[in-house]
């Protein structure tokens, strides 16, 4: 029995397709995994909830496409994590930087800080959260229509 070579093509195109369907499919559920995890819902609740991060995107505030592909935005190390999330919001795009940590023996992550940065504030970030060194950041963010937020206030 002889194989021919239009078979042979067959048989690698359809591997081929299989091959990248299992990639795509393990990169969503990747994906998946982070945002239904509980440190991704704070961070977007808390973010959504804090006045300067609101005053600066508009609302409403949405993620998106969390890119897995990249181990240096998106990458756990031993017992820390750290995640690049794009945000989108009525005035302007975003990026929540996340930095997660756990115990050894814990099975969830931790929220430890939350950054935001924004499109026409390419200098600075939002500490929308930070636990790191059990310290209170302050920070002005100068807004596009001369309103200034100090510390959450509007």
């Amino acid at each position: 029995m002889t194989i021919t070579n239009m078979t042979l093509v067959k048989v690698a195109a359809v591997g081929g397709i299989a091959t990248v369907l299992m990639g795509f499919t393990a990169r969503a559920k990747i994906e998946n995994n982070i945002k239904t995890a509980s440190f991704y819902k704070e961070a977007l609740e808390q973010v959504r909830g804090h006045p300067a991060a609101v005053q600066l995107l508009g609302k409403p505030i949405r993620d998106g496409y969390i890119n897995v592909g990249r181990s240096s935005e998106n990458l756990i190390e031993g017992n820390k994590g750290h995640f690049t999330v794009p945000l989108k919001g009525q005035k302007q795009k975003g990026t929540m930087y996340l930095y997660t940590t756990k115990e050894d023996n814990d099975v969830e992550w931790t929220l430890s800080r939350i950054e935001l940065a924004v499109a026409n504030l390419p200098d600075k970030k939002l500490i929308v959260k930070n636990d790191e060194n059990k310290q209170t950041i302050k920070l002005e963010v100068a807004v596009t229509d001369s309103k200034s937020v100090k510390n959450g206030e509007t």
